[in-house]
């Protein structure tokens, strides 16, 4: 009997493996921390209808640029700008032909504070009414480099202990949400992200002539563990209207 119990439970136990079903496919993403919650958005949408898991990495473009470039094991990366996509390809670390342009960032001055920010904005960060801003690392974050050149367009120099940096514009966000910045530049999505959840803050969009294009790529890694999968996600990131409003919501131009 105890025989007959175990060889019914073991014939159950295969059959149960043989109906299960595969493991879902996982793509390895290094992301811009701009984009990352946008991503976020944008892997569950997809992961749901093609059974597709994703393990996102956040943080600066110059830091994955790095790591991708030592060898990481990512399959796609998500950029905040167009050079270091670029370079990649030219590194043969990226597939030329899956390069595109996934989004155009805008830059915000923001704080959470409804009334810090005035209608005069370069009059408030030309004075002395504020104790720090933030900005992301230039040499690392093109967000970074765009703050910079808004700043230097509009005679912005603050004095002596009044800008901090931070290794990512996440880090540069954070430094806003927690107070130990009184404002700072960052991506308008990470402001709409956040102003969804707690409300809104008060904020200045510098005018796009004065900083050169955010243009942010994503390309194909040639350390893809599954290429096919990964480069049907990218075509669905190009060329999906639901994909392109998910984008436009969280506060990027095509």
């Amino acid at each position: 009997m105890q025989h007959w119990i175990m060889k019914h439970w073991m014939l159950l136990g295969l059959c149960l493996l043989a109906v299960a079903p595969a493991h879902a496919t996982e793509l390895r993403i290094a992301v811009a921390a701009n984009f990352t919650a946008t991503l976020e958005r944008l892997a569950e949408v997809y992961g749901a209808e093609n059974d597709v898991r994703f393990s996102i990495s956040s943080g600066s473009s110059g830091k994955h640029f790095a790591q991708i470039r030592q060898g990481a094991p990512f399959d796609l990366f998500f950029s905040a700008d167009d050079q270091r996509t670029a370079d990649l390809v030219a590194g043969g670390h990226a597939v030329a032909e899956s390069r595109f342009v996934y989004a155009r960032g805008i830059l915000v001055l923001w704080s959470p504070d409804p009334a810090r920010i005035t209608d005069n904005a370069i009059a408030l960060l030309q004075g002395d009414d504020y104790r720090r801003l933030a900005i992301a690392n230039p040499r690392v974050a093109p967000y970074g480099a765009t703050a910079e050149a808004v700043m230097s367009a509009h005679a912005i120099e603050p004095g002596r202990g009044r800008l901090i940096t931070g290794q990512s514009i996440g880090q540069t966000f954070n430094f806003v949400t927690t107070g130990n910045a009184d404002f700072g530049f960052v991506a308008l999505s990470q402001v709409i992200h956040h102003e969804r959840r707690h409300g809104p803050g008060s904020r200045w969009i510098p005018d796009p002539d004065s900083y050169p294009a955010i243009i942010q790529e994503a390309v194909l890694l040639g350390s893809a563990r599954e290429p096919e999968a990964a480069g049907a996600f990218l075509d669905w990131v190009r060329n999906s209207e639901t994909a392109r409003a998910i984008i436009e919501a969280d506060g990027y131009r095509r």
